[in-house]
């Protein structure tokens, strides 16, 4: 990619998602730091050409170390029409002066038909924790 090419980048919301979370479990004093397992309780996602239900399935595994915590979680996607898409990222989370800041970047699969472009995109994002879960404002480069 050429200087020109990257300074002409512009970015577009793809999706905002609202997850509703629990925790299942905590793994202390792992090797690589306390494992947090919370569970999938479902929710929404609105976008200008997406939205549905989060379906009640899916994970997120932190992974929480000194400096803050890596995240890989998984999604499993219903849309406003019936079909299902799965949706992983990654990212971390960490305190910034004193505020929650997480950062995420993940792909879709999707099946062949209305929703096939999600494959093609890298997605990525921006979270606020919430007493029940997380909010995420997913874009993409257009």
């Amino acid at each position: 990619m050429s200087e020109a090419n990257a300074s002409a980048a512009a970015i577009e919301l793809l999706v905002v998602l609202t997850i509703q979370t629990t925790l299942v479990r905590t793994v202390p004093g792992a090797p690589l730091g306390d494992r947090i397992i919370f569970d999938v309780g479902g929710g929404i996602f609105e976008g200008p050409k997406l939205s549905g239900r989060i379906l009640a399935t899916g994970g997120d595994w932190l992974t929480r170390t000194a400096t803050g915590s890596h995240l890989n979680v998984r999604l499993l996607l219903e849309t406003h029409d019936g079909v299902s898409l799965a949706f992983q990222y990654s990212g971390r989370a960490s305190q910034i002066d004193g505020k929650p800041r997480i950062e995420i970047a993940g792909t879709f699969d999707a099946p062949s038909g209305p929703y096939a472009w999600l494959n093609d995109i890298q997605a990525f994002g921006c979270g606020t924790p919430m007493p029940d879960g997380v909010r995420y404002h997913i874009y993409r480069f257009k």
